[in-house]
């Protein structure tokens, strides 16, 4: 049975959702009607967008096989500009290579189909999680060894000293901020930070080093051939 704080939220919560199958669109759809406060169902990749557009939902729940684009392709195409939505996939797929790339689009959860309402119940709660939580970010983030980032201002702090920072090296924190104690590889920078431009690992490398001559080198660790990870364990 769902809990009434859990029921509460998501009386509060705008959902689009997108299924081709009308059968299963209209059993979900009455499942979900009971629980959102505000429920889009499309049956196509196009409309979807034409809907995330203009409602600005606050979870999308995507089914992958859908006829023309497709639920991934659509899910990076809104990616590239909102960092925020929460994304919910079924799919009938669970091979490796879809697994990697619902790793790199974040998404809150994949159901495997038939979905079934309890699974569904979860991925719903675990996404108003994560809104929660990006609701609740702090504008002062503790970077360690006395460093402190400032979101708002998008600056470093240090011994009362104000440290700036260009446009990018800020959003690249942010970004490692926003994904603390994860193995972030250089491809989630590339797609997450410079959303649709080409950036190199070089480039990017670049800009880690510019971050570094500016915030203790420690703050931000190397992961060998892979990435970088940023954690507020970090020592002191």
């Amino acid at each position: 049975m769902i809990q009434n704080k859990l029921r509460d939220k998501l009386g509060k919560i705008k959902l689009l959702y997108v299924e081709d199958e009308d059968a299963i669109r209209s059993q979900i759809s009455e499942f979900l009607g009971r629980y959102v406060g505000f429920l889009i169902n499309v049956s196509s990749a196009e409309e979807a967008m034409v809907q995330y557009k203009k409602h600005a939902p606050d979870m999308l729940l995507l089914d992958v096989n859908l006829p023309g684009k497709n639920g991934l392709t659509l899910a990076e195409e809104i990616r590239v500009k909102d960092r925020n939505v929460r994304i919910i996939v079924s799919t009938a797929y669970t091979d490796k290579d879809f697994l990697l790339q619902a790793v790199e689009l974040e998404l809150t959860r994949y159901l495997v189909k038939p979905v079934i309402s309890s699974d569904l119940l979860e991925a719903l709660e675990k996404a108003v999680v994560e809104i929660d939580r990006r609701k609740g970010q702090k504008n002062s983030i503790d970077l360690s060894f006395g460093y402190t980032y400032e979101r708002d201002r998008k600056i470093v702090m240090y011994a009362g000293e104000m440290i700036r920072l260009r446009r990018k090296e800020a959003e690249l924190l942010e970004y490692l901020i926003d994904h603390s104690d994860q193995t972030v590889s250089y491809e989630r920078l590339e797609y997450g930070v410079w959303k649709d431009t080409p950036m190199s690992k070089d480039a990017i490398r670049a800009q880690i080093r510019n971050i570094r001559k500016k915030i203790h080198p420690d703050v931000i660790k190397n992961v060998t051939a892979i990435g970088y990870m940023f954690s507020q364990k970090a020592s002191r």
